[in-house]
């Protein structure tokens, strides 16, 4: 029996679930260092906590202090730990530095550029911010990035990125961010209406809300009665709020649009994606932060998009420049302008045969990423190219 451990101290609470049913096989143990908040909305998806060991991060314990614990409970007793998310911050990483337990461990990554491409980061937009971004980087690359024995990416195109275009020599995994539980019934939407959600924070830099309401307010003039939107994310920053006033003023116009000022509890959250027909996300495929440094989603940086798809059986409509894998091809749906996507959009409503054809091949689809199937690249790529098993 293996000892495999989870950190995870900031927040990915959905794919510290995914690692944790990943991780939890017939000859595994599964410990989870964790903080309450975190903890208190996993218990959401989890049906039986007894079969983890959580180890909590106290309310007045300091981050290194916490690594600490965590650092002597490795050494005693843990095969291989996996530490789900190390913040940029020049301020985050330090309590990292000395953190050396006696164990094989695994890091995940979500920004290739900022990580393991980029020497330097330069703008002048948010000079603090750049300065952080190089104290960074210096770090990651002389004390983080060393004592790891392979990394993880959520999503595979990021792999072969890394595999082809950075001088990263150890082995690269690929853990997505969700998986396909078979167990669960799927939900087949019974509504009259054609529903699509529009997940993640409200963030502009991240997606194209201006482009996404301006369709739909232009389908909503001939098919209200057909349609629905949901807004699946908290409004963050002025921009965010921006667009949920627009999204205030469509609604007092009698179109079926709803939407949160507030975050969504992680039940809410599942059950508006269950019940949808649709995703629909307008990424900024290709995005610059103010450090200066450029990632592209689906290339450099990982997307739970793809996987919320997945997770939940549902066809998605993305980008044409988002790089979809290949087991998605057949239930994604792709635009080049905002012509197109009116067109595409326009096209589903008025032909059921159509959305019904993307559900059947979306339920197929997910199928390769099944909890079964993830399980067994664990184990055969994970544990036995690390020598652990």
């Amino acid at each position: 029996m293996k000892n495999i451990a989870l950190l995870e101290t900031h927040f990915h609470v959905k794919f510290l679930y995914t690692l944790m049913r990943i991780c939890n096989t017939k000859d595994t143990k599964v410990t989870v260092f964790t903080t309450k908040e975190i903890f208190s909305r996993i218990e959401t998806y989890l049906d039986d906590k007894s079969k983890y060991e959580i180890i909590l991060k106290k309310n007045n314990e300091s981050l290194s202090s916490f690594l600490k614990r965590v650092e002597k409970i490795c050494n005693e007793k843990i095969d291989l730990l996996f530490v789900n998310t190390i913040q940029m911050s020049s301020i985050r990483i330090p309590p990292y530095i000395n953190f050396k337990p006696d164990t094989k461990m695994i890091l995940t990554i979500h920004m290739v550029n900022h990580w393991l491409k980029t020497k330097f980061a330069f703008g002048i937009r948010n000079i603090a911010r750049v300065i952080d971004a190089n104290i960074s980087i210096f770090l990651i690359r002389r004390f983080i990035l060393p004592k790891f024995n392979a990394i993880n990416v959520i999503y595979p195109p990021v792999k072969d990125f890394i595999e082809k275009n950075t001088n990263y020599k150890k082995k690269v995994f690929t853990l997505p961010f969700n998986f396909y539980n078979k167990t669960k019934k799927d939900d087949i939407s019974k509504h009259k209406k054609i529903r699509f959600i529009l997940p993640g924070l409200v963030e502009t830099y991240r997606r194209n809300y201006d482009l996404a309401l301006d369709v739909f307010e232009k389908l909503f003039q001939s098919y209200n009665e057909k349609i629905s939107l949901n807004i699946l994310g908290k409004p963050i920053g002025n921009d965010g709020i921006r667009i949920i006033r627009r999204c205030e003023e469509l609604k007092k116009k009698g179109y079926d649009i709803s939407f949160s000022k507030e975050f969504i509890p992680e039940e809410d959250y599942d059950k508006f994606s269950r019940e949808c027909d649709i995703i629909f996300s307008p990424l900024n495929v290709v995005t610059k932060r103010d450090t200066g440094i450029i990632e592209i989603y689906g290339k450099t940086e990982g997307s739970a998009l793809p996987f919320e798809a997945i997770q939940y059986c549902k066809p998605l409509i993305v980008p044409q420049e988002f790089n979809v894998i290949n087991e998605m091809k057949s239930s994604t749906l792709n635009y080049k302008s905002i012509e197109d996507l009116e067109k595409i959009l326009t096209e589903l409503i008025e032909n059921k045969n159509k959305l019904e054809y993307l559900k059947k091949e979306a339920r197929k689809n997910s199928d390769n990423f099944s909890l079964e199937v993830l399980q067994k690249y664990f184990k055969n790529e994970i544990l036995n190219k690390l020598d652990i098993l």
